[in-house]
């Protein structure tokens, strides 16, 4: 005989929702990211600060001069001027980068020049911004470069120096800013996430809301269902069965001043009957549907109050004993008009 295998452990309720919790929160994610790059100290922010202020202004430098060589007249091109002060300020900002993660174990970083900071310089960083034996040239523009080196550089030399220098710089600055990024990244994932949940729970409630109205639509009793007023004001109103039409939008009916105007509904056969409900007219004259009242008769000749409403209003729901009766109808109980936007009825 083999030995049965035990059946795999349940998953706790408390768990699962502890893990759906998590998908939508990223509690834990944003723990790790934080713990995999430990915030900067002070200085290393402030080091980083100066890297990023740097390379801002060798672009801003090189704008600067070449719009002066532009607006200027009888004077030399200082396309080289440009291009130097543009290298100068990406070296800068490569310096401060790296004393910026030297800080990370050495609060006195940066507090002095140290040409040993240019040994920290990963040789992947150098070769993503120069190839073959650029990377070299890149080395020396680093370690030996100032404004009156890269001045004296051949022009087309500056040119390739500065673009050198740039995407160095700016792959330092990214590298830097990897804890941002990395935090930023699960910061959105769970915006996304929870504007995901937040968007199922809005389509559900328009689901509910819509389903809630469509059963309404289909178990109300008025529907489609014959009615007929008092009396009926000159072009004014729907033809039965119609409760909506496009020459009378505010209401379906209107009939004439009279005493106890109504309107009744022949449901066809006897049907239980529980709820009426009464949507008013909306553009004017709401106080003249009260006092409202809802009487019923199966025969059409006897009527029964089964409910009734003595202040003014913009919808009624009516709801009382569930009675069998083939007719309902509404009647105000004085001399007044009746005019209604809508009549539901529900067993």
């Amino acid at each position: 005989m083999t030995e049965e295998q035990p059946l795999p452990a349940k998953v706790r309720p408390a768990a699962r929702a502890k893990r759906v919790s998590e998908w939508f929160w990223r509690g834990a994610a944003l723990a790790e990211e934080k713990r995999a790059f430990p915030a900067p100290s002070a200085r290393a922010a402030t080091l980083a600060q100066r890297a990023c202020s740097s390379a801002d202004f060798a672009l801003n430098a090189a704008e600067f001069l070449r719009s002066a060589d532009a607006a200027s007249t009888g004077v030399a091109p200082a396309e080289n001027l440009a291009d130097a002060s543009a290298c100068d300020f990406y070296r800068q900002s490569v310096y401060w980068s790296l004393c910026a993660r030297a800080a990370l174990s050495d609060d006195r970083a940066g507090t002095s020049h140290a040409e040993s900071i240019w040994d920290t310089l990963d040789e992947q960083s150098l070769a993503s911004a120069a190839k073959g034996e650029r990377r070299e040239l890149l080395r020396t523009s680093l370690r030996s470069g100032s404004f009156v080196y890269f001045v004296e550089l051949p022009e087309s030399e500056q040119t390739a120096t500065r673009a050198e220098l740039r995407r160095l710089a700016e792959s330092l600055l990214q590298t830097a800013d990897e804890r941002t990024r990395a935090v930023q990244g699960v910061l959105l994932q769970r915006a996304f996430r929870l504007s995901l949940a937040l968007l199922a729970l809005l389509l559900i409630a328009l689901g509910l809301v819509w389903e809630r109205k469509t059963r309404e639509d289909r178990n109300d009793l008025a529907r489609n269902t014959p009615w007929h007023a008092s009396s009926k004001m000159d072009d004014m109103g729907c033809h039965s069965p119609a409760q909506e039409c496009a020459e009378s939008s505010a209401i379906f009916f209107h009939t004439k001043e009279e005493r106890d105007p109504w309107i009744e509904f022949d449901l066809g056969s006897e049907r239980r009957v529980s709820t009426v409900q009464v949507d008013n007219r909306a553009d004017c004259c709401s106080e003249r549907t009260i006092p409202l009242v809802v009487e019923v008769s199966d025969n059409h000749k006897q009527w029964r109050t089964v409910a009734r409403q003595g202040t003014e209003f913009k919808t009624w729901r009516a709801t009382f004993a569930s009675v069998k009766t083939r007719w309902v109808r509404l009647r105000v109980a004085r001399v007044s008009f009746l005019h209604l936007a809508r009549v539901r009825i529900f067993s």
